[in-house]
């Protein structure tokens, strides 16, 4: 579970993502990743798109499962006032999955 303290460091991490990926030049050929928090299986991520398309943002965060290997939630934005509300966000889906996915107490391991 994400902690007061944890969540205060979660939104400065943020913060130093998006300060470091908009620093990138947008002819950078590579996407760069930082990854901000780990909770349970998930991670959120923040990364930059090398070539965004018309108007796209070119910074995304993301909440992505490492047992499936799949994205759960994404979103692109402009300013970091959006992205620590995504991460907000992406707190609170992170812990209920854990919390879906997590044995109840005595339940023994098939």
């Amino acid at each position: 579970m994400c902690t007061k303290s944890g969540h205060t460091s979660g939104r400065l991490r943020v913060t130093q993502a998006f300060i470091a990926l908009s620093g990138i030049p947008e002819s950078a050929s590579v996407p760069s990743v930082i990854s901000i928090v780990r909770i349970g299986i998930h991670e959120i991520r923040m990364f930059n798109v090398s070539s965004p398309v018309g108007d796209e943002p070119p910074l995304w965060i993301e909440l992505f499962d490492h047992d499936t290997k799949v994205s759960v939630d994404c979103c692109s934005f402009r300013e970091i006032d959006a992205a620590i509300a995504a991460f907000d966000d992406m707190v609170s889906q992170a812990e209920r999955l854990n919390e879906a996915g997590e044995p109840e107490a005595g339940d023994a391991p098939a």
